[in-house]
């Protein structure tokens, strides 16, 4: 008896070892609710280039710099594409619709009370209603607890789940 119980506990560890060497970290980071490393490297990456856009032009030697010919027109300068939304871990979900109309009166009543809201186009088709992303579930969880206090039902998205678009 004790043999067979040895024998499926070694089966049972030798399954989890597999599982995990297959796997990788992102699984088992995904799993507990951390940052994969597509995640980290998107943040990496986010961050150089506010790092970039921080640096201060460098300003030209108008001493020994010589002038611009004048019927020289400068070329317009593209403006900057707007930087997309950055996904948080957490979100304090309000509601979710289908239809826009739905979307935007819920928006404005929530709005109405003083919440500061955002929206999370998800893959089913439907459009959550939240309040801002949190990193920190302690935080996400005060928000559900002020919405509830608000007269709202809320819950708590984990943006892991990758439900949203």
């Amino acid at each position: 008896m004790k043999k067979q119980l040895y024998r499926a506990a070694l089966v049972a560890a030798m399954l989890l070892l597999s599982a995990s060497l297959f796997t990788g970290c992102d699984f088992i980071r995904a799993s507990l609710g951390k940052p994969t490393s597509a995640d980290l490297a998107l943040l990496r990456q986010a961050e150089q280039e506010r790092a970039r856009a921080a640096e201060p032009a460098p300003v030209p030697d108008t001493a020994t710099a010589p002038a611009p010919a004048p019927e020289s027109t400068p070329e317009p300068v593209p403006a900057p594409a707007p930087e997309p939304a950055r996904i948080r871990q957490y979100y304090a979900v309000a509601g979710a619709f289908k239809e826009e109309s739905g979307v935007k009166l819920f928006s404005e009543k929530l709005e109405g009370k003083g919440f500061r809201v955002c929206l999370l186009d998800l893959k089913s088709g439907m459009t959550a209603v939240c309040l801002e992303g949190r990193d920190s579930i302690g935080e996400a969880r005060q928000d559900v607890a002020a919405l509830k206090a608000a007269g709202f039902d809320a819950w708590i998205y984990n943006s892991n789940q990758k439900l949203h678009k």
